[in-house]
C-alpha cells in the first residue's frame, strides 16, 4: 500500500510555482494553508520573488538544505518533468500536481504523463494527480488544493473520509459536506490517477485512526484488484465504504457468444464487486452524503436478520411512533419496501396508551395522534415503551413541528438522555422540523434527525445491513479448500472454443450433473447410442465453431427411434455443412431429454478489469428478455451462491409449486460454486463458461448444454483474487 502520510500529514509543504496573487492556482494553496491555520512550515518556490504572500520564497527547491515531505506543483505541463527532477534531487517525499495537459489531452499527453510517472515511481515519491483539484486533511489544516471553496467555510472535522475521481465532483461534495455538518477527516480528488489511485486511497483510509466511513467517487477503473484489495482492507477494518458509480448504462457492455457476456455489463460487473464486500451503493449526491450521515453517525441495532428480498441486506423490527396517521402509512409502505418488520406494540405498553388516549393506534405505526398536543406525555411513553421493549430493533419518531413546542422539547430531551444509558434500548431516529440546535443536541447522543420520514425509515436498513455486516466478520468461516479440478481437454492452438461433447465431457469430470450424453461420428453410431441412453434423446451438432447451433437448424429435439436418431444425424451433419463459413465438424452430440419444470443458467466470464463474474438465474432462450439473473466474482462461495439464488429469483424453482417437489438449495448452490471453481482452473485461456439450461427436475439439477469459449492466447491479467496480504 502507497504511504500516503507525507501527502495527508506533511510537516513541510513546498509550492512550487507559487504567485504573489493568492487567488491564481499557485497562490491559492499559499492563502489557504496561511489563512486556515496550518502548523507546519510552508516553502514557497518562485523563480524572481524573494517572498509569496508575507513568506520567504526560494528560487528552487536546490535552495533548501532539507528535503520537504509534500510539495504542491503549480506548474505549466511543460515544466513539469523538470519539476519532478527537482523533488527527485530534494528528496521530496509526495507530489501534488495541478498540471493539466497530461493523459486527459491523448497523444503526446500520455507519452508525458508515463514518464512523470515512471519518475516519482524511481525516486519512492507518492504521486497525486496530474490535473487534480488535490488534497486535504481536516484535521491538521493541510490545504493541497487550488479549490477556494475553504474560503467560504469548512465542514466540522469528522470521521468521514471522501476521495473523488472527479475534482468538481469532489469540489462540490466538500461544499454540501460542509452545508450538512458531515464532520470530515480527508478530502482526496485523484484526477488522472499517474500515481495514486482511487484504491490507494481508500485502503490507506481503512487504516487510518481518524476516518470512520469512507465516501467514494468512481467513474471507472483501471486496476480491479488493487480495487478489491482496498474494499477487503475496508471491509476487514469494519469501516463501511459508500460509492457513487457513475456510467451505468449497457454501454459498457460488450457483445459476445454468449449470454454470459451479454448479460454481465460494466455496471453489473461493478455491482457484484460491492456486493462482495458490502459496498454501500449511492446513486444520488443526496443517498452519497445521507448514507455517510447514517453510517458515521447512527447507532447499529443488535437485532437483525437477512432480508427476504435483498438476501445481501438485513432487516431488523421497527417501531413507528407518529403524531400523524397519514405519516405514518407513508413510513409503513417504506419499510414493507424494505423488507422490515411491525410488530405490534407489547401489550402493556398499548393498554397504556389506549387508557390515556382511546382513540390512539396501538398496531404498528403507533399513532398517538393530534392529542399529543394536550398529551405530550403520551408521545414520549410511547418511544420509551418501545425504545425498551426487546420486540424493536429500532424506533422511528414522527414529531411533526413538535420538537419546538415548549411542553414537548424538555420531556424529549429526558426521554432521550434516560434511553442514551441504557444498553440494551433501541437506536431512536427522529422525523420532523427541528431546528440546528436542537439537532445537534439530539445528534451528539446517538439520535438521528431528518426532514423527511421514508428517509429514517431507510437509515433503519441501512444501519441493520451495516450490523449484519460487522457480525459476518466477527463470525466468519475459514473457506473449504475446493476440491481438484480435472484438467480440461487440450486445446489446438488458436482454437476459440471446446466442442459441446468436450465441454459437457470435462463438466461431468468435474463433479457437475450432466445429462447421459455420447457423441456420434456417424448415423448408425448416433442411433447405438441413444438406444443405450433411452429414447428420447436429443441430437446435436458438435462443433467447436458453432455455438448457437439451433440457428442453424444443428438441433433435434425429442427423438424417438433409431430411424429418427439417423434421420437426426443427417439433418445436423448438413447444417455443419451449410454454415456460411467452414466449420469443424466433430460429429453429433446425443443427450438424453432430461424432464423438468424449470430451467437455471449459470456462467462465468472473464472481466478485463476484474477476472472472473459469475452470473445465475432464470434460464433458458428468453434469458435476456426476462434478466432474472444475479452476479458475483468467481470462485463463488457457498454463501454467495445462495444469495445468487435468492436474488435472481431461481430459488422460487426449487421450492416446490405445482404439485413439484422441493429441491435442496444447497446442493444446487454447490454445483453453481463447483461450476465457478471449473472456470477458475481454467485459467488466464477461459473467456466464458456457460450452462444454459440447468434443468431442475426431481433429483436436483442437470446440465442441458454448456458452451466453453477460449481466448486465442492468454490475456496479460491472469489473477483475479485480492493479494495474500489483505485477505
Amino acid at each position: 500500500m502507497p504511504d500516503l502520510s507525507a501527502l495527508l500529514q506533511p510537516r513541510t509543504i513546498a509550492v512550487i510555482g507559487a504567485s504573489t496573487q493568492p487567488d491564481k492556482v499557485g497562490g491559492m494553496p499559499v492563502r489557504l494553508l496561511s489563512e486556515l491555520g496550518y502548523g507546519g512550515r510552508i516553502v514557497p518556490v518562485h523563480a524572481t520573488a524573494s517572498e509569496v504572500q508575507g513568506l520567504a520564497a526560494v528560487p528552487t527547491l536546490d535552495a533548501l538544505d532539507a528535503p520537504v515531505d509534500l510539495a504542491i506543483v503549480a506548474l505549466p505541463v511543460s515544466a513539469s518533468l523538470d519539476a519532478m527532477r527537482q523533488l527527485a534531487r530534494n528528496g521530496t517525499r509526495a507530489a501534488v500536481f495541478f498540471t493539466s495537459g497530461f493523459a486527459e489531452t491523448g497523444g503526446n499527453g500520455v507519452a508525458l504523463q508515463a514518464k512523470l510517472a515512471a519518475l516519482a515511481q524511481a525516486h519512492g515519491i507518492t504521486l497525486l494527480g496530474p490535473n487534480c483539484l488535490g488534497a486535504m486533511n481536516l484535521r491538521e489544516r493541510v490545504f493541497a488544493t487550488f479549490s477556494p471553496i475553504p474560503l467560504s467555510g469548512l465542514p466540522p472535522v469528522g470521521e468521514v473520509g471522501l476521495v473523488s475521481q472527479s475534482g468538481a465532483f469532489g469540489a462540490y461534495a466538500f461544499a454540501l459536506a460542509r452545508e450538512a455538518a458531515l464532520g470530515l477527516s480527508h478530502w482526496v480528488t485523484t484526477g488522472n490517477e499517474a500515481g495514486l489511485h482511487v484504491a490507494d486511497v481508500i485502503e490507506w483510509m481503512a487504516r487510518d485512526d481518524a476516518t470512520r466511513v469512507i465516501l467514494a467517487y468512481l467513474e471507472g477503473c483501471r486496476d480491479g484488484n488493487r480495487l478489491r484489495q482496498a474494499l477487503a482492507a475496508a471491509r476487514a477494518a469494519g469501516k463501511p465504504v459508500v460509492v457513487t458509480k457513475v456510467g451505468t448504462t449497457e454501454a459498457g457492455a460488450r457483445s459476445a457468444q454468449s449470454h454470459t457476456a451479454s448479460l454481465a455489463g460494466e455496471d453489473a460487473v461493478y455491482q457484484a464487486v460491492f456486493d462482495e464486500y458490502g459496498v454501500f451503493r449511492a446513486d444520488t449526491l443526496d443517498d452519497f452524503f445521507r448514507l455517510g450521515y447514517v453510517l458515521s453517525r447512527g447507532r447499529r441495532p443488535t437485532r437483525w436478520q437477512p432480508a427476504a428480498k435483498e438476501p445481501a441486506h438485513a432487516v431488523t423490527p421497527v417501531a413507528l411512533v407518529t403524531v400523524s396517521g397519514g405519516v405514518g402509512i407513508m413510513m409503513a409502505d417504506q419499510a414493507e419496501a424494505l423488507d422490515l418488520p411491525l410488530p405490534p406494540m407489547p401489550e402493556a405498553g398499548a393498554a397504556a396508551l389506549r387508557s390515556a388516549i382511546p382513540f390512539a393506534s396501538t398496531a404498528n405505526p403507533i399513532d398517538v395522534t393530534g392529542q399529543v398536543v394536550a398529551q405530550p406525555e403520551v408521545l414520549l411513553d410511547a418511544i420509551a415503551a418501545a425504545a425498551q421493549s426487546p420486540d424493536y430493533g429500532s424506533v422511528v419518531a414522527f414529531l411533526a413541528g413538535g420538537v419546538g413546542a415548549p411542553r414537548i422539547w424538555p420531556g424529549l430531551q429526558q426521554t432521550v438522555e434516560t434511553l442514551g444509558r441504557s444498553d440494551s434500548a433501541a437506536p431512536l431516529l427522529f422525523s420532523g422540523l427541528v431546528d440546528d440546535d436542537k439537532r445537534r443536541w439530539l445528534e451528539a447522543r446517538g439520535a438521528l434527525v431528518f426532514r423527511e420520514p421514508a428517509q429514517a425509515v431507510h437509515a433503519v436498513a441501512v444501519l441493520a445491513r451495516a450490523a449484519a455486516q460487522a457480525a459476518a466478520r466477527a463470525t466468519a468461516p475459514a473457506s473449504a479448500a475446493a476440491a481438484p479440478i480435472p484438467p480440461v481437454p487440450q486445446a489446438p492452438p488458436g482454437t476459440t472454443a471446446l466442442s459441446e461433447f468436450e465441454a459437457m465431457q470435462w463438466l461431468a469430470a468435474c463433479g457437475i450433473p450432466t445429462a447421459p450424453h455420447g457423441l456420434a461420428r456417424d448415423a448408425d453410431e448416433a442411433a447405438r447410442i441413444a438406444e443405450a441412453i433411452g429414447y428420447p434423446v436429443a441430437i446435436k451438432l458438435c462443433s467447436p465453431d458453432i455455438l448457437h447451433k439451433s440457428d442453424v437448424g444443428g438441433v433435434v429435439l425429442n427423438v424417438a427411434d433409431a430411424q429418427a436418431a439417423r434421420a437426426a444425424f443427417a439433418q445436423v451433419q448438413a447444417a455443419a455443412a451449410s454454415h456460411g463459413t467452414p466449420a469443424r465438424f466433430d460429429g453429433a452430440l446425443v443427450a438424453g431429454m432430461v424432464r423438468g419444470w424449470g430451467e437455471l443458467m449459470v456462467g462465468v466470464r472473464r472481466d478485463p478489469v476484474f477476472g472472473l463474474v459469475a452470473l445465475a438465474g432464470i434460464g433458458g432462450t428468453a434469458v435476456e428478455i426476462f434478466r432474472q439473473t444475479a452476479f458475483g466474482l468467481a470462485p463463488l462461495s457457498h454463501a454467495r451462491a445462495r444469495t445468487m439464488l435468492r436474488a435472481s429469483r431461481a430459488e422460487a424453482l426449487l421450492s416446490g409449486h405445482r404439485g413439484h417437489p422441493a429441491i435442496d438449495a444447497d446442493a444446487v448452490a454447490e454445483v453453481l460454486v463447483r461450476v465457478s471453481q471449473a472456470a477458475a482452473a481454467l485459467g488466464p485461456r477461459l473467456d466464458t463458461l456457460e450452462i444454459n439450461p440447468l434443468i431442475v427436475t426431481a433429483g436436483g439439477v442437470v446440465a442441458a448444454d454448456a458452451v466453453v469459449t477460449l481466448h486465442a492466447a492468454a490475456p496479460d491479467r491472469l489473477s483475479n483474487e485480492p493479494t495474500e496480504e489483505t485477505t
